[in-house]
């Protein structure tokens, strides 16, 4: 993993000696941060029945079937989380007369285990629609690199301080204000078409494509420090 360190900003301020007495003299602005390019862990796809029908109780059995498969066919996969979702529906029109009801309800899943997800999706395909693919940093992969940046970050702003104070020719200098703060920028979700694979893999029930995304994590120090004589 690459690390990238953005240096320093700063502006070096001298109050007059005319101004008013209570100012502060000596004061330097810095800026620091702390940036890595890391993976993605955690992959969730969002996978939905659709259907249309005249009489909206046959609808309704019709999507639960397919529901209650997918979530049998969801069990024997351990690492894959699965939630879900609220069964919706609306009228279809054609030229103003009522054409059909028509359903959807959908299910979550999320895992680390990208091979385990992938083979599910290949199955799940068979009978419902993939809505959407998201790649994202798990919560605790992100804490732990958050960790790791911000002592990175807090040691570039002290060696520019350091360096600042020497420049000037001052003996040391005091933290005047701080402020800390993380930059997370993830790349855009992506959104699969309705079918991944055409009918002929999808038959073999083959695994979905699944290729792990990155993440730019960073963390800005932004703050002021004190010259002393």
């Amino acid at each position: 993993m690459k690390t990238l360190i953005l240096l320093i900003s700063l502006s070096f301020f001298l109050t007059p000696a005319f101004a008013h007495e209570t100012q502060l003299e000596g004061i330097v602005n810095l800026q620091a941060s702390a940036n890595i390019e890391i993976e993605t862990d955690t992959m969730q796809a969002t996978i939905a029945v659709e259907a249309e029908n005249y009489d909206p109780a046959i609808l309704a059995k019709k999507i639960n079937e397919k529901m209650a498969w997918a979530l049998k066919i969801s069990k024997p996969f351990k690492d894959v989380n699965v939630k879900g979702g609220q069964y919706t529906s609306h009228q279809l029109y054609n030229k103003r007369i009522f054409k059909a009801w028509r359903g959807t309800q959908s299910i979550t899943l999320e895992s680390k285990n990208t091979e385990q997800l992938g083979q599910l999706i290949g199955i799940l395909q068979k009978k419902l629609l993939v809505k959407s693919l998201r790649y994202h940093v798990s919560k605790e992969k992100l804490q732990a690199v958050n960790k790791a940046l911000t002592i990175r970050a807090i040691e570039n702003f002290k060696e520019q301080a350091k360096l600042i104070t020497k420049g000037f020719d001052k003996n040391k200098y005091v933290i005047h204000q701080i402020h800390v703060n993380t930059n997370n920028q993830h790349r855009p979700v992506y959104y699969a078409k309705s079918r991944i694979m055409a009918d002929s893999m999808m038959a073999k029930s083959a695994p979905a494509n699944l290729q792990q995304n990155t993440s730019n994590i960073q963390v800005n120090i932004n703050g002021s420090i004190r010259l002393i004589k």
